[in-house]
């Protein structure tokens, strides 16, 4: 006779397993059909939580240079100064190393932080000014390059001339309904953005405040992270979840502190060529290729578009000059300045770095282009070790090169065959006669 508690534990799994998979399915279209409001609340509690985030990212980015000064200068400084005194003891020693690491890497980050606005901002604000005030230059030019353009050619002089008139009643009815008639919501705009700025300067200082306290216990964080895992999980399930958190901060941190190095050796490198090639706005056009240049493989031509259309107006042979020498710029950078600094943290073919800034950067814009290639590194690295392991279970190559040949795979050894004739279908003997009734072994 069957025993019933089996069948009724088999059809109370197959219920629940039909309960779950159902319940996960409403509940990823209830979350679509209110992704909207969802991102609101999302933007609510990250706005609450910018102070934090603000000295999270800051802690993250100078905890190398503190550490490097803690290892190779306070350290040592310390044992010096209290070489001869017994009654200071290793733990007071290592506080005041880290106190005077902290003090020496945060005074670092806020002078060049002051030095750069000092230095760059009043260039970029001449710049800007420089260009709006040849704005109606550069409108006679493109309007006297167009009448010398269409001198002999008429019938495009009216068809411009149609185009022109429509595009000034345009712009004069879009200044009236959208400029004069909402002078109110504009003003109120601005004063909100103003507000958002000395908001986020605001939260930049409170996040440094933060941050010097997360630099000083960042042992003690890390140490109650790693227990929460343990507590929740397996041991099996926290060993892969603290090796993945130390590969996502080995690739993602090393890939950003060398990629903010390198965009910023760029920027000094691009603005000195701009002043020795006497290029206009080199300050603006410095500024724009260094922060493009932080987005990986298309940086550098997104920055130099509107670099070069600035140029243009000026005079069109240094914007051709300007063009081959961000190239010239772009190869430099791609080939000795670039990996020397990055190396090879990101270990992703030039394919699979286009993938993920093409498709992080539709999904999160700009922190998407600049965070998904480390990111889709570790999702990378994730399934080729998952990969492997699976391969390993079923004592298989690991090369890749070894399955470029592949015709198919021993069903009994498991061994890859290549460039050879599959086996036989089920039912059919080696060097038997084929379904054409012609004998195969007569073919080999």
């Amino acid at each position: 006779m069957p025993d019933n508690s089996k069948w009724s534990k088999k059809y109370f799994y197959y219920g629940l397993t039909a309960f779950l998979v159902i319940a996960a399915s409403i509940a990823f279209f209830w979350v679509l059909s209110q992704w909207s409001g969802m991102k609101a609340a999302a933007g609510v509690v990250i706005s609450a939580l910018s102070p934090i985030i603000w000295g999270c990212v800051i802690a993250y980015l100078l905890n190398t240079p503190m550490k490097l000064l803690e290892k190779h200068m306070f350290t040592r400084l310390t044992e010096k100064i209290f070489r001869k005194s017994k009654k200071i003891s290793p733990t007071v020693k290592k506080r005041i190393t880290r106190i005077a690491s902290i003090i020496v890497t945060i005074a670092l980050f806020l002078g060049a932080l002051c030095g750069l606005i000092a230095l760059v901002f009043p260039q970029v604000i001449d710049s800007i000014r420089s260009i709006v005030i040849n704005i109606p230059n550069y409108v006679d030019e493109i309007s006297d390059l167009l009448t010398r353009f269409l001198e002999d050619k008429p019938e495009f002089q009216t068809y411009v001339d149609n185009v022109l008139n429509k595009g000034a009643d345009f712009i004069e009815k879009w200044v009236d309904t959208n400029i004069i008639q909402q002078v109110d919501k504009i003003i109120a705009d601005i004063t909100g953005g103003i507000f958002v700025v000395l908001k986020g300067f605001a939260n930049m200082i409170i996040g440094i405040v933060i941050s010097i306290y997360l630099l000083y216990h960042k042992e003690k964080f890390g140490a109650q992270a790693k227990k929460i895992v343990c507590g929740i999980f397996k041991p099996k399930y926290a060993n892969a979840i603290v090796s993945a958190v130390e590969f996502l901060d080995k690739s993602c941190g090393g890939f950003i502190s060398g990629k903010i190095l390198d965009s910023l050796i760029i920027a000094v490198i691009c603005y000195i060529s701009m002043l020795i090639l006497k290029m206009p706005y080199a300050a603006l056009i410095a500024v724009i290729v260094g922060v493009t240049n932080i987005i990986p493989f298309f940086g550098p031509f997104i920055g130099a578009i509107p670099s070069a259309f600035l140029i243009v107006f000026i005079s069109p042979v240094k914007c051709l000059i300007f063009i081959v020498y961000i190239i010239v710029l772009q190869q430099i950078d791609g080939n000795i300045i670039g990996p020397k600094i990055l190396g090879n943290t990101i270990g992703l073919s030039g394919f699979w770095i286009m993938f993920a800034i093409l498709f992080f950067g539709s999904l999160c814009g700009f922190w998407g282009m600049l965070l998904g290639v480390p990111v889709f590194s570790v999702i990378y690295a994730g399934i080729k070790k998952l990969v492997g392991v699976c391969l390993k279970k079923r004592n298989m190559p690991l090369s890749t090169a070894e399955y470029a040949n592949m015709d198919y795979i021993d069903p009994e050894t498991k061994q890859i065959v290549k460039n050879s004739v599959q086996p036989a279908r089920a039912g059919e003997k080696s060097g038997g006669k084929s379904e054409t009734g012609t004998d195969d072994s007569e073919d080999k």
